[in-house]
């Protein structure tokens, strides 16, 4: 399962982390428990990062808030 990190725009650390038995893709939503209610964040922009030099990538998404 890969661990991807979720950042907001413009946001330089993720409003969360998670493990997805999938890679989501543009356009997809993704909902989440935030504080008794659930959040639906729209996916807009997806990459990878390396991890320093260590030539291990980290999957990372944008997403916007769609209540």
């Amino acid at each position: 399962m890969p661990k991807i990190e979720v950042f907001e725009k413009d946001e330089d650390t993720p409003i969360f982390e998670g493990e997805f038995t999938f890679m989501p893709r543009i356009g997809e939503y993704i909902s989440k428990d935030i504080g008794g209610y659930f959040g639906y964040y729209h996916v807009v922009e997806i990459w990878h990062r390396e991890e320093g030099d260590s030539g291990i990538y980290q999957a990372c998404i944008q997403v916007e808030l769609r209540d």
